[in-house]
């Protein structure tokens, strides 16, 4: 039996010694890793998404009943940007005054720690609101982070007969749920508590001598409590509280409001719900939406079970008999069918590994020894994350499945150099220590690469960062580990599995299994002594090869260039429904608007077993709202998301001045264009002149061939009605102007009064004329106004009333007014068409005042920019670290130069299924990086190793390659077959897509590997020539230094200078 002499024994050898003569102590360390690593992962807890991200967006949304955009923005919308202006951190507002409500949309930069921003945008908003008007009474801000996706949205439908809704679903559905362990908040959407309603008769009213306006003020001045001090009774100090409520409705009734005139003479007043000025329907019935929202520290999946046990008593309570409780979005379900996919696809890919490695090890202990390595490096990944606080969600558990093919690799390495070793003589503990020591810096070397390509995350800007990092701690550390697996554990696994000796007769196996080894070995033999005649055929004709590397390279930019691989910032087709946004003419009613959403909800109703709906969902006002539908779980249909929703667009009917609007909403404030449509932004300072320059570009733009028709996002309609005060006619009366503002705001829109109480509840009290006496504009200027000589004169005779043209909404940006164009270009040539509306913007003359906006600010393009950037950073820290492990600046050349041929696996691979590269696709870009190297650098050092052992370089070549053949064949199968689970079935129910991610490492490495077989050892052979001839320049230069050193040396000494001379 072949030994080795004695040598000198590296660090790494002398690890796989002290794990080969210390057994006890490494089987006590593997019994602790599973027992940490069992309790650890049994409490990790389990989330959606990753906690902590927070993005640079804060939406802020104020109700303003029934104001024009007009009065909006000069109420509230401007005093609320001048506040905000001054937060820190704010890179962009932009405010949208509409009828009835402000919208304000705050981006932040990044890195801005949005908890700090979103106090501070609190109290901005408080010191805003002592300018907003008075009945402005709430103010909605929100967050946009991960704690705000609901953890179960629930539908109500309620039969119409049912009188007190709001009293069942707020004490049988509402408070149930909030009891429920881990439930932060519940939130009903459409339902409103009863009022208490004022309606007053204006005949009675004016009869009485009295308006709304005032009496209004006398009512809200009737009701308060108020601190009065202190007072001393019988020795002790008692506080002092005057209070002046009303007591029960009656009292109300009864107040006097004039000599001899009660307020129930004049009104009539109703306990019941407030006037609905908007409607929800699910599933075909009128219906409320129910939010639940958890608590920040609790598990998703545990909250989401409590709260469907809750759902299960609700079908089974006869008190809901009335109502129909309709689950409409479960967390905890989409968590479970993600995890559930990931897991399934994760033990498919473990099995593959399995079975490949067996297949070519051929045996059975040895395979189950090289398995180990994933679940003991996934153990303690998992405990790593257990204890710094991270959580079991998507992208850390996608992070884990992908290293269950990555894994193994340096086991497989190991494992199969210990074999070789052990085939060609050598003792199992010699084979063990010598296997691991020869290859062990390699690995260790290769699975720095990997790791470094995370390094340069603090490089990429926005979600890209976050998400990287959340999935590069669990990699990262589980690649640690299985480096320590393979560098420990296996070496002692491999000494006790392999035979004492090898001489001994194996037993006899059966016949079939005899058979399957002869075709296995006639099968691989053949393959292997083929590719190493391919590989002598290259190394001899490498010129040839390069040039067929360059024409392939060539060929496919050009492709790529003409072709293109899309980079998606969202999964299409990959929604879990769809969802249609319609906005309606500005002058449509509720009823009208409410009409055409009937007669939508029908034909969606009638076609969801074609579209494989689940259920149906719709919110609407008079200027539109939204539909809604959700998939079967699992689907019932081939259509994709995208051809549903085409297909209910068809069917949807038509509406003159309608918009359906089936994806993101452009934003008004950035200019750019798509294959059907040219948009262009004005910013100015003056609205109606803003509109003047816009409508003058457009009969500009229309004239331009190519564009057929033209979009206006806030088209001016004749919808608002100016009244208008004669200052002197209100002066010579007597009668102030405001008081005539009150009147007509209380008259038409009511006004709030101090929340009246009931047995601890506080009802809403509200007064306003009743709806015959306000719903025309005759009644409206036939108001009474007391002057100041105790007279009454109608409305009309101090104001005027004229129709104006109202936009539907005004859209600030940065405090100044925009206005979008949006033309509709025709489909046979729109670049041509853009080339020339991009021309003529660029020779149009504004007038001052008025500009365009800014180009377009890509985020997703800064993000994509700053992750090609940290990609070429990771490919110069790989250069550096095979730098450190060749020790030459050079043959770290021939590796690296395939990472970007790896990239166009990646784009054949996504051009043949037909997808676009998405965000998780970059993910797996990154990671590709450094995964692509690994097989190289093993082989590079193989080489360079037996060369030092004497063999001449071609030897070298052709030796390493026979000897590196099967173990690479191993690691890049069992990697790939680790992805074509989640490759196939990676596009979840639920609206989540992995197909991208897994086709990325499938391309790129089925490319790598060919790369590292073929390419690589030919490019070892000229950066090899290219090194001997630089050490060869480098040697005579030193050469030439030295001889002319010595030369002057020589000089100095031979031929001393004669004093005399």
């Amino acid at each position: 039996m072949q030994q080795p002499g004695p040598r000198e024994r590296n660090t790494i050898e002398k690890l796989a010694r002290f794990s080969i003569n210390r057994r006890v102590s490494v089987f006590v360390l593997l019994a602790s890793v599973l027992v940490v690593g069992g309790v650890a992962s049994s409490g990790l807890p389990i989330e959606l998404f990753p906690a902590g991200f927070d993005p640079p967006f804060l939406r802020i949304s104020i109700p303003w009943q029934d104001a024009p955009p007009r009065e909006v923005l000069d109420k509230i919308s401007e005093p609320l940007e001048e506040e905000l202006s001054t937060v820190r951190g704010i890179d962009r507002i932009v405010s949208v005054s509409q009828v009835g409500a402000s919208r304000v949309f705050l981006t932040f930069k990044q890195g801005t720690d949005m908890d700090l921003a979103y106090r501070e945008v609190r109290d901005r908003i408080e010191r805003a609101r002592r300018e907003f008007p008075a009945d402005v009474d709430r103010i909605f801000t929100f967050k946009e982070d991960v704690s705000g996706i609901p953890v179960s949205v629930l539908g109500v439908a309620v039969d119409p007969t049912v009188g007190d809704v709001y009293n069942l679903i707020d004490k049988l559905i509402v408070r149930r749920l909030e009891r429920v362990d881990g439930v932060a908040s519940v939130t009903v959407n459409g339902l409103e508590e009863k009022e208490i309603l004022i309606e007053l008769d204006r005949e009675r009213t004016e009869a009485a001598g009295l308006n709304i306006y005032e009496l209004a003020q006398q009512l809200g001045d009737d009701s308060f409590t108020l601190a009065s001090g202190k007072v001393n009774e019988g020795g002790r100090k008692l506080l002092l509280r005057s209070v002046a409520r009303y007591s029960s409705v009656q009292e109300l009734a009864d107040r006097p409001v004039s000599e001899d005139v009660r307020l129930g003479d004049i009104a009539s007043i109703r306990y019941e719900e407030p006037e609905k000025r908007y409607r929800v329907r699910a599933m075909s019935q009128p219906a409320y939406a129910i939010i639940v929202l958890k608590e920040g520290d609790a598990n998703v999946r545990e909250v989401s079970a409590r709260v469907s046990e809750v759902f299960e008593e609700f079908q089974d309570d006869p008190r809901l008999s009335a109502a129909q409780v309709l689950k409409i979005f479960d967390q905890g379900d989409v968590v479970d069918e993600s995890l559930g996919v990931l897991l399934q696809s994760g033990m498919i890919g473990g099995m593959v590994a399995a079975f490949v490695l067996f297949f070519f090890l051929r045996r059975l202990r040895v395979t189950l020894v090289v398995n180990l390595a994933v679940p003991l490096s996934l153990l303690i990944a998992v405990t790593i994350m257990f204890f710094i606080g991270e959580t079991l969600n998507l992208l850390s558990l996608l992070a884990l499945m992908v290293c269950v093919g990555l894994l193994v690799d340096n086991s497989v390495v190991v494992a199969e150099n210990i074999d070789r070793l052990n085939r060609a003589g050598y003792s199992r503990r010699e084979a063990a220590m010598q296997g691991t020591g020869e290859i062990g810096l390699a690995i260790t070397m290769s699975t720095l690469t990997t790791i470094v390509v995370f390094l340069p995350v603090s490089l990429v800007d926005g979600q890209a960062q976050f998400f990287l990092l959340r999935m590069s701690i669990p990699i990262c550390v589980a690649l640690i580990a299985s480096l320590l697996v393979a560098l420990i554990v296996v070496p002692l696994g491999v000494v006790l599995t392999l035979p004492a000796d090898r001489s001994a007769s194996a037993p006899q196996a059966r016949p079939w299994v005899k058979g399957l080894r002869w075709v296995w070995d006639r099968s691989f033999g053949l393959m292997q002594r083929a590719y190493g005649a391919i590989l002598a055929v290259a190394l001899a004709h490498r010129i040839e090869v390069v040039l067929a590397l360059l024409i392939v390279a060539g060929g496919t930019s050009a492709w790529w260039k003409v072709r293109g691989l899309e980079i998606v910032d969202q999964q299409r087709d990959e929604r879990a429904g769809f969802e249609i946004d319609v906005r309606m003419p500005s002058h449509y009613t509720l009823e009208e608007t409410e009409e055409w959403f009937l007669a939508s909800e029908k034909i969606v109703e009638d076609n969801a077993e074609e579209f494989g709906l689940e259920g149906w969902f719709l919110f609407h006002s008079k200027t539109g709202g939204e539909l809604q539908g959700w998939f079967t779980t699992p689907r019932s249909t081939d259509l994709t998301p995208q051809e549903v929703t085409e297909r209910v667009v068809e069917l949807l009917p038509r509406r003159a001045g309608m918009e359906l609007i089936t994806g993101s909403e452009i934003q008004v404030d950035e200019d750019g264009s798509d294959d059907s449509t040219w948009r262009v932004t004005l910013h100015g300072d003056d609205p109606d002149q803003l509109e003047d320059a816009a409508e003058d570009l457009e009969e500009i733009f229309l004239n331009v061939p190519g564009v057929f028709g033209i979009r206006r996002d806030d088209q001016q309609q004749p919808n608002e009605l100016a009244l208008v005060i004669d200052r002197g006619r209100t002066q010579r009366y007597g009668i102030n102007p405001r008081a005539v503002a009150g009147l007509v705001s209380y008259a038409l829109r009511g006004q709030s009064l101090p929340k009246f109480r009931d047995e601890g509840r506080e009802i809403p009290v509200r007064v306003r004329y009743e709806e015959e006496d306000r719903n025309d504009l005759e009644s409206l200027t036939s108001f009474l106004l007391p002057t100041a000589s105790g007279d009454f004169l109608p409305l009309s005779t101090v104001t005027s009333v004229r129709m104006v043209d109202s936009p539907r909404s005004i859209v600030r940006r940065d405090k100044r007014i925009a206005r979008t164009i949006t033309l509709d270009l025709k489909s046979d040539d729109p670049d041509a068409t853009v080339e020339r509306l991009d021309f003529v913007r660029s020779r149009v003359n504004l007038p001052e005042g008025v500009r365009f906006a800014d180009g377009q600010r890509d985020s997703g393009g800064e993000e994509l920019k700053s992750m090609q950037y940290a990609l070429l950073v990771s490919i110069l820290f790989i250069y550096l670290l095979m730098g450190l492990l060749f020790e030459s600046f050079i043959l770290p050349l021939s590796i690296v130069f395939t990472i970007p041929l790896a990239a166009f696996g990646v784009f054949w691979a996504h051009l043949a299924i037909g997808i676009d590269l998405d965000f998780l696709g970059m993910v797996g870009l990154v990671l590709l990086v450094g995964v692509v190297v690994n097989n190289g650098i093993v082989l590079v050092d193989t080489i360079n190793r037996l060369r030092q052992e004497g063999l001449e370089r071609g030897e070298a070549i052709l030796e390493s390659t026979e000897r590196r053949f099967r173990p690479i064949m191993m690691t890049a199968i069992t990697t790939i077959g680790g992805m074509v689970p989640l490759a196939i079935n990676g596009r979840l129910d639920s609206g989540i897509s992995y197909t991208s991610f897994a086709w990325t490492l499938i391309g790129g490495l089925s490319t790598a590997t060919l790369l590292t077989l073929l390419v690589v050892p030919v490019l070892y052979t000229f950066f090899d020539d290219l090194g001997r001839r630089l050490s060869s320049i480098n040697g005579r230069a030193r050469q030439v230094r030295l001889g002319r050193n010595r030369g002057r040396g020589r000089g100095l000494t031979a031929a001393p200078v004669d004093p005399g001379s």
